[in-house]
């Protein structure tokens, strides 16, 4: 298999609003995502539903090796430093990413351009000093500007990745 699709949905907070700099959800699991211990994958694209149709929030996701915490969700991000060496690549997605108003209960924002950040990245199976292994990788968000989730499962998204 050269290439596949992954679909993740993180657990976020319906209230309060995230503020600037907060946490929007903590690490989530995306289970083989690596063919083995030992491998390499490239993201190609990555698709995002937000399905609360009034959203076209500014985010980073951010991919790590280990569920490195970035800080508690709905406050401000403070990734401890010795962690921070886990994070292998970071895609922002900023308002004008987003399709708005092409479905009444939901927006979209697809990337796929190798030019934009993030996208083309390579990741591996392996920690930053080749010491822990694992098939898994792990996503998570930081807010870039104040944003409104109406329920837990609002963010959908979709990770395809190209086997190296």
């Amino acid at each position: 298999m050269k290439y596949k699709t992954f679909t993740i949905i993180p657990t976020v907070e319906a209230t309060p609003d995230y503020a600037d700099g907060d946490v929007l959800f903590s690490p989530t699991e995306i289970p083989n995502f690596f063919q083995s211990e030992n491998s390499s994958a490239q993201i190609v694209s990555l698709l995002v539903i937000d399905k609360v149709a009034a959203n076209t929030s500014d985010f980073t996701i951010y991919f790590t090796h280990l569920a490195t915490s970035i800080g508690t969700v709905n406050e401000t991000a403070d990734v401890a430093i010795g962690t921070i060496e886990e994070v292998q690549a970071s895609i922002p997605v900023v308002n004008g990413d987003w399709i708005s108003g092409s479905f009444d209960n939901a927006n979209t924002c697809m990337l796929t351009d190798p030019a934009r950040a993030g996208i083309g990245a390579v990741v591996s199976s392996f920690n930053w000093a080749r010491t822990s292994f694992s098939t898994s990788l792990h996503i998570a968000g930081i807010a870039d500007e104040a944003i409104n989730c109406g329920s837990t499962t609002d963010l959908i998204f979709r990770i395809g990745v190209k086997y190296l």
